[in-house]
């Protein structure tokens, strides 16, 4: 259980220092690195759900932060996570169950590829206005199905309701991150519920690694004074890059 509390540390520290969904990290670990170290195997919906509940704890802990600072609009915000909720809670209880591995793996590589590509594009700051009502009812079934997505592989790409948000919607930069980290803390919740209603949730290694990114998260941010802010989009660019050659690879052996 050791090597999942550093895995979780691990990713905890660097979601908190590049910005980035912890559990996407944590996938290739268990996947692929952890097999390698230990000669033992986990389940893709072993995976999913450590990955479920690290998502879960890592943005609930950092929604504490954003709410105190009064960057999460509820107004918007409860309604965008109540749909990404639903969308999460039937993958998690009904879809999940009757999915492949090789599904998993495409969907989750093609996350992957769509996070590096709007990762590559910097989000500059609107004018913050009044979302219109038509662009945001459009945005509600968006999130819907990243909650769809959180439902199967554990994370819902939240970075890609950014750009939406800050472009189509007009929140700020800031009230966007808040938004979407508190979204995104409840559909992990959803999800999980919804998988414990199958018995697809690990818990012994759910938690585990859990606790390890709560705290490489509440130690992280200690790092990121060493680094610049190019250098730490740098650092995402590569994360993400080697998890998709690693997971095309994957799909490759497994077409």
């Amino acid at each position: 259980m050791l090597i999942l509390v550093v895995f979780g540390v691990l990713c905890g520290i660097l979601a908190s220092i590049l910005g980035a969904g912890s559990s996407m990290m944590m996938t290739p670990l268990l996947l692929y690195v952890f097999p390698l170290i230990t000669g033992k195997y986990f389940s893709i919906q072993t995976i999913t759900s450590a990955t479920l509940a690290l998502t879960f704890f890592s943005t609930a802990t950092a929604s504490i932060r954003y709410h105190n600072a009064k960057l999460i609009p509820y107004r918007y915000a409860l309604i965008l996570a109540i749909s990404g909720s639903v969308g999460s809670f039937i993958s998690g209880s009904y879809i999940s169950k009757n999915i492949n591995h090789l599904f998993i793996l495409t969907l989750f590589g093609s996350i992957a590829v769509l996070s590096l590509v709007f990762n590559l594009i910097p989000i500059k700051e609107k004018n913050e206005q009044v979302p219109k009502t038509i662009f945001f009812v459009m945005g509600i079934v968006i999130i819907f199905f990243l909650g769809i997505t959180t439902g199967i592989i554990g994370i819902g790409g939240m970075v890609l309701f950014m750009p939406y948000m800050v472009y189509v919607l007009r929140f700020s930069i800031r009230k966007t991150i808040g938004t979407t980290t508190f979204a995104g803390a409840m559909i992990a919740l959803f999800g999980i519920i919804g998988k414990s209603f199958i018995g697809m949730m690990n818990w012994e290694v759910s938690l585990v690694v859990a606790i390890g990114g709560m705290i490489g998260g509440y130690v992280g941010p200690t790092f990121s004074k060493f680094f610049s802010d190019r250098i730490l989009r740098y650092g995402m660019n590569v994360i993400l890059l080697t998890i998709i050659i690693t997971v095309l690879m994957d799909i490759y052996k497994n077409i």
